[in-house]
């Protein structure tokens, strides 16, 4: 049977045959597949957090305030986060010097007779932080660390909001390193009778050499302007090493950068 083009019997399609080249095309560049979602943390969710552990650092002690530790011949080391608002009973605190009232107690004192002292401090925020002012007196953190006979290190750390702090280090037969926070901002009262001063670098470029008067060396880090004829309660830092070297820098500098104060301390830090 002969069945002609135009005959309603012959079943129809709409099926549409793709030009050659399309097809081609096609198969070189098949459709991208969707990526799978990523199981790590993006970068800048990454960046928040590592700024959020930062700003809240973790302790490995709790805060405390009035701390004193005496060694008669053993070292002394240690973390130390003072909360100088914390209150504690005195019926708690140990007892003071006859000569001596609760004025003149220490957020922290540590001491030893023949051995060294090393401490890591945080100050924590006041309560209510104010912007310092050197018109309006705020009480200071007092800080005191010392040895007869070995070395004195001190690394201090605030965070924001932290009051004005007072640091005095003394040692007769040993070296004082001292590392402060960016955030400092007064005077260094650095003292030896037989040894040497040095200042980092990064120190030296952002502090003012005032005088020296007998062994005793005079700067003020920071903006001098701040300073008028009363007296100064901001940072203060006092040394007194008599036959040890002092050293001063950052505490986020290495023990390897280069130091203000000789060829010796340049080479070998401290």
């Amino acid at each position: 049977m002969i069945i002609h083009p135009n005959d309603s019997a012959v079943p129809t399609t709409d099926l549409k045959v793709q030009p050659a080249a399309e097809t081609e095309l096609a198969t070189q560049n098949p459709p991208e597949e969707t990526a799978p979602p990523s199981y790590y943390p993006s970068e800048q969710h990454a960046t928040a957090s590592t700024s959020s552990s930062l700003a809240q650092p973790m302790f490995k002690s709790k805060p405390t305030n009035y701390l004193n530790l005496f060694s008669e011949h053993s070292s002394v080391r240690g973390e130390y986060v003072i909360d100088p608002c914390m209150n504690i009973p005195t019926s708690l605190l140990p007892p003071l010097a006859p000569e001596e009232s609760e004025a003149d107690r220490k957020n922290l004192c540590v001491h030893s007779k023949t051995g060294s002292v090393n401490a890591e401090i945080w100050l924590l925020n006041t309560r209510d932080a104010q912007p310092f002012d050197s018109k309006t007196p705020t009480k200071r953190t007092t800080l005191d660390l010392g040895s007869e006979h070995s070395s004195v290190t001190a690394r201090v750390q605030t965070i924001q909001g932290a009051a004005p702090f007072l640091l005095t280090m003394s040692t007769k037969h040993g070296a004082v390193h001292v590392a402060l926070p960016h955030s400092f901002h007064g005077l260094l009262f650095l003292t030896t009778t037989h040894g040497s001063v040095s200042l980092a670098d990064s120190i030296s470029e952002n502090c003012t050499y005032l005088s020296q008067v007998d062994m005793t060396r005079r700067y003020f880090i920071g903006d001098l302007t701040m300073v008028d004829d009363s007296d100064w309660t901001g940072d203060e830092v006092r040394v007194e090493a008599t036959h040890g070297k002092i050293r001063v820098k950052y505490v986020d500098e290495n023990t390897d950068i280069s130091y203000k104060g000789g060829l010796l301390s340049r080479l070998f830090g401290w």
